[in-house]
């Protein structure tokens, strides 16, 4: 990288498809790459992190296109992404910092991706566009689009330089472009601490309603953005009169940064020690839109938790906290100081789970972060007592949803929201979790907590365990009788895979309603696998279906889902899909899963 700060200051532009996840260690690679290369960017640059978002998350847990998706639900999402990315690059922002580089984070919301990123790469004047991986199938597009110079990440997280090739675009597909909004990353000095928070974490927004269209850099005001919110998208436009006359005031916001003024959002964080007081920030992401239950985004490993905190938030363990009771000991509902309503499980001194199972969870959840599993906030040893604290999921397990007398019959496109957010959850723990993969390995209804929206979340890591390379591990057996998988029962084997049959057992009982073990005579102990089997081959669906529903399902949502269920408690662990697959195949995405398909139509010979 030059040495001396160029006259005109330049912007890299590293463009990605924001509705796919994402995590810190990719984002970390590709930075420290461009950085160290020396001919992409120099003292005084700006690095813009560049996100499209052409679907948004419905609270149900599948995707909507932002063509039906109102612009509260934008506005939301956004915030989230930008909040997200925001964190995940702090640890870059510092090492930009010492290279005299900035880092901006964009998200913008519409259509289509290529279009867009070409018309902010000229917008912005890049002097680089970097293309994510994930964007490779139009990159013919870019070369032949893209003014500046470009080039593309590889597998390795590496970027690799592209030969450009201007010519003229013959693609009329009309760019829609909603709403954006960006997010400056800059690393500050410690903020003043006051003397009933010492040592705590900082996090400070500071920002205006920075949301506006493509093409018009004034925004509106928060009261009339907040008008518009409530509006379906199809009869909202953010052009409008109204945006015209908001004050000015309402919707400038200055940043001080590398000598430039930008209107736009900062990000302050203190990098301080946390301590288990902290104030409540402002904006605390909502976990349950129906009870309005927040939770503490957390940025480093989870805090240590004195005992007499804990006593005194669950009203010194009373039963009238009490949760329930599991294997490992106690749960307890209580609240911190800072208001965070907590479930806090606490040890039996009989449990047959002990500390190698408590430091399990500890480690795992510290690099579990995702909105289908459960927040580990933190934990407390002294001497043989052992306290886990987790955030408070508000609306009772899976388990007793399907299954408990009292609860009021789980509807179709509940469940179905329900198989998708939580093949979501084992997917990150597969595939997408820092470092390596992690094995849940007691994957059942109870341990798949609600929300009052119905977002699952995957919760008791106490068995987990990780995969650091490809070969199965050998472990003594544990788990759930009903939802081992055979290979692991029959030699104590446990792999991915092990995790993706509970998922089928799971998903056949979300569909059914039926418990995974029965002793039921006339099911002369037939398990659940083997009474779901030549249903689903027989395209018996009707039988397999939930009775208490009725008629009030999707077929095609039923057939993929079956479909689904099939494959994932296939025998051999090898014909099992990977959650990457199975959330595929759930949404519908089939045509790359040819074989998949293919194993599940019967083949018949004359």
């Amino acid at each position: 990288m030059g040495d001396n700060i160029s006259l005109m200051t330049g912007r890299v532009l590293l463009a990605f498809d924001a509705t796919k996840d994402r995590n810190e260690l990719e984002f970390k690679n590709v930075i420290d790459d461009i950085i160290s290369r020396g001919d992409v960017i120099n003292r005084g640059d700006t690095i813009v992190v560049f996100g499209v978002l052409h679907k948004v998350s419905h609270p149900f847990g599948y995707q909507m296109q932002i063509e039906r998706v109102n612009i509260r639900a934008m506005e939301e999402e956004i915030q989230l992404k930008l909040d997200m990315y925001a964190k995940m690059l702090q640890t870059s922002a510092q090492d930009c910092k010492e290279e005299g580089v900035d880092i901006e984070v964009k998200i913008t919301c519409g259509t289509p991706i290529k279009k867009i990123i070409q018309q902010e790469a000229s917008a912005c004047n890049a002097t680089w566009v970097v293309l994510d991986r994930h964007l490779k199938k139009d990159v013919k597009f870019y070369q032949g689009q893209i003014l500046c110079k470009l080039a593309s990440v590889v597998d390795n997280l590496t970027i690799k330089p592209l030969k450009t090739e201007p010519m003229s675009d013959t693609d009329n597909t009309e760019v829609k472009v909603v709403l954006y909004r960006s997010k400056h990353v800059q690393l500050s000095a410690p903020a003043p601490q006051d003397h009933d928070n010492v040592d705590q974490s900082v996090i400070s927004h500071s920002y205006s309603a920075s949301f506006a269209s493509y093409e018009n850099l004034e925004m509106p005001s928060k009261k009339l953005l907040s008008s518009l919110m409530h509006k379906p998208l199809g009869q909202t436009s953010i052009l409008t009169d109204d945006v015209d006359a908001a004050s000015k005031q309402d919707v400038s916001g200055s940043l001080s940064c590398g000598g430039k003024n930008r209107t736009n959002s900062s990000w302050v964080v203190g990098n301080l020690r946390k301590s288990p007081r902290r104030k409540r920030s402002s904006g605390t992401p909502v976990l349950c839109n129906a009870c309005g239950m927040t939770t503490e985004l957390y940025i480093k490993e989870s805090m240590r938790l004195s005992y007499s905190e804990i006593h005194l938030a669950t009203n010194y363990f009373s039963e009238e906290n009490l949760l329930g009771e599991g294997g490992y000991g106690l749960v307890y509902k209580g609240q911190l100081n800072d208001g965070q309503i907590i479930a806090a499980k606490v040890r039996k001194q009989a449990s047959t789970q002990g500390f190698e199972e408590f430091s399990s969870e500890i480690y795992v959840l510290s690099f579990a972060r995702h909105r289908n599993i459960v927040m580990l906030l933190g934990y407390c040893c002294k001497e043989n007592i052992n306290i886990l604290v987790y955030e408070y999921i508000c609306n009772r397990s899976l388990e007793w949803h399907l299954f408990d007398e009292a609860a009021n019959v789980l509807e179709w496109r509940k469940r179905h929201a329900i198989a998708i957010g939580t093949a979501k959850g084992l997917r990150f723990l597969h595939e997408e979790c820092r470092s390596s993969p992690i094995i849940h390995r007691d994957l059942r209804p109870s341990n798949i907590l609600l929300t009052h929206d119905f977002v699952p979340m995957l919760g008791d890591f106490g068995l987990a365990k990780w995969k650091t390379n490809d070969s199965p591990i050998q472990t003594r057996i544990l788990g759930t009788l009903g939802y081992v998988a055979p290979e692991y029962a029959e030699n104590g084997m446990v792999s991915v895979r092990t995790d993706v049959y509970a998922y089928g057992i799971t998903l056949i009982q979300i569909i059914s309603g039926r418990k995974a073990v029965t002793s039921d005579t006339q099911d002369h102990h037939q398990s659940l696998r083997q009474w779901a089997e030549p249903l689903v081959e027989s395209l018996a669906l009707h039988h397999l279906i939930d009775p208490r529903l009725g008629d009030s399902y999707d077929p095609y949502e039923l057939y993929h889902m079956a479909k689904t269920a099939y494959l994932c408690v296939k025998v051999d662990p090898d014909k099992r899909p990977s959650m990457g697959e199975v959330v595929q195949l759930l949404e519908g995405e089939t045509d790359h899963f040819k074989t998949l398909t293919d194993q599940f139509i019967p083949h018949f010979n004359n």
